[in-house]
């Protein structure tokens, strides 16, 4: 009769592997980068996995344009046409404000592309339009909430990455691993790469109004910025809120702040009288 040996289970320890998912391309970072890298790669029948640290897309961003040339790109793949189907708005150029005056300096309408404008659509919407077309192709394989904790190193030689997420640690073995996790990179990071560290002169205060029921509705006035003082407003429309950017020389934050609120309510409303009501609604730093 033959005798089994079981082997005696390994004692886990605080990184156990739970799993191991071979793949050609590891990308980390789910951003608009990663995510159409990996779309394109699927579409080339390239296995990709690709890993975002995030439960989902709806976070806040401030980059919500997509700009004549991407659509080209977006275009020759087929899916400039789906993507217009979502709420958006095509901005054909800045309305800027100074001395009480409002004026257009840039019309893209006059660009020689079947796109002359920059759509603005949530970015949230767009990420979760790219992976849902990328899920389309077998080769996609997108994991969320998977943070990237450790880089797999063999031969001197970057061969995949382990992550955490919320059942415990994952390893995806991967010919090539791209970094695409933003300005504050982990993969980066692990890798001891140091950036090249530049900045323009000027700091930028980011926060939100809410829309009025007397807001005007016209794409012309869904981006404008203006400037007055030695200071500059700019102003996106989010369709349920204003963002606004209040931009003043680098380094006099703490100039700004000690002003108080109502004179930074008061500057916002010289550049934009049409704020009048809505910075009211400011009433704190955070």
């Amino acid at each position: 009769m033959a005798t089994e040996v079981i082997p005696a289970p390994k004692p886990e320890t605080a990184e156990q592997t739970i799993d191991s998912a071979q793949t050609t391309c590891c990308v980390v970072g789910g951003g608009p980068g990663g995510m159409m890298l990996a779309l394109l790669l699927a579409r080339r029948g390239v296995p990709v996995t690709l890993l975002e640290a995030h439960k989902d897309f709806d976070r806040e961003f401030r980059g919500d344009t997509i700009h004549p040339s991407v659509l080209e790109i977006l275009d020759e793949i087929g899916l400039a046409e789906p993507l217009h189907k979502l709420r958006h708005v095509k901005i054909y150029g800045p309305t800027l404000r100074a001395a009480n005056t409002n004026f257009n300096p840039v019309d893209l309408r006059r660009l020689k592309t079947k796109f002359p404008y920059v759509m603005l659509i949530p970015q949230t919407k767009f990420l979760e339009f790219i992976a849902a077309e990328a899920s389309k192709y077998p080769e996609f394989r997108l994991k969320m909430t998977a943070n990237v904790e450790r880089l797999i190193e063999e031969n001197r030689s970057i061969c995949g990455v382990r992550y955490l997420s919320n059942d415990g640690w994952h390893e995806v073995p991967a010919t090539l691993t791209v970094g695409a996790d933003g300005r504050f990179s982990k993969v980066r990071h692990l890798i001891g790469f140091e950036p090249m560290k530049t900045s323009p002169p000027m700091d930028i205060l980011w926060f939100r109004l809410p829309h009025l029921p007397e807001d005007p509705q016209e794409d012309s006035s869904r981006v404008r910025g203006g400037f007055a003082n030695g200071r500059i407003l700019a102003v996106f429309d989010r369709f349920d809120y204003w963002q606004v950017g209040y931009v003043f020389p680098k380094g006099t934050y703490q100039d700004v702040r000690a002003a108080g609120l109502e004179a930074l309510r008061n500057s916002i409303v010289a550049i934009e009288p049409h704020f009048a009501k809505h910075v009211s609604f400011l009433t704190d730093w955070h």
